[in-house]
């Protein structure tokens, strides 16, 4: 099924836990849910439409940080990480994004690489990376290259759906009562 014709639905996730805000990411309805784990707020997985040879996925986590870190120094740190304990991990690109609506405060990373896994498949995994009051945000789509380059718009409209819901001041005022 061509990519401009894959029907969506939208994936609202609950709030975990009082440092993470409501999200919702629309996916294709036939894309199934991955378990979330600690680490994993959400995941979901293609069900072979795409490609029956890898199981294209999108995968939302969270992550605390130090306080006052920026977005850029906290790319920088995972960006060092992955190089350091990936040894053939590709960066094809790796840059601030413009902010959603002209909002400073919504400002978006985007990274992009290719490496091996551990199946011996040559990977390209995609990440746009935003940050709430403590808590690093991504999302991180992983497919085969030559899917990426078929399904790219598809892939492009599930990151650009990304929302995320900032608590108003009086419910984070609740969460610390």
């Amino acid at each position: 099924m061509p990519s401009t014709t894959t029907p969506l639905r939208t994936e609202v996730l609950p709030r975990p836990d009082s440092l993470v805000p409501p999200m919702a990411v629309d996916v294709p309805v036939t894309w199934v849910p991955t378990p979330a784990t600690d680490a994993v707020l959400a995941g979901f997985m293609d069900d072979g439409t795409l490609s029956p040879a890898y199981g294209t996925n999108i995968v939302l986590t969270g992550a605390a940080l130090p306080e006052g870190i920026g977005l850029e120094d906290w790319q920088i740190t995972v960006r060092d990480r992955q190089l350091s304990a990936l040894p053939d991990l590709q960066v094809l690109d790796d840059r601030r994004l413009p902010a959603l609506g002209g909002d400073t405060s919504a400002e978006q990373w985007y990274h992009c690489s290719v490496m091996t896994d551990r199946h011996g498949a040559t990977v390209l995994t995609r990440r746009w990376n935003r940050l709430v009051p403590g808590l690093g945000l991504t999302l991180t789509l992983t497919t085969l290259p030559l899917l990426d380059a078929e399904h790219g718009d598809l892939f492009d409209a599930i990151a650009a759906s990304w929302t995320i819901t900032e608590p108003t001041t009086e419910e984070r005022a609740d969460d610390h009562a």
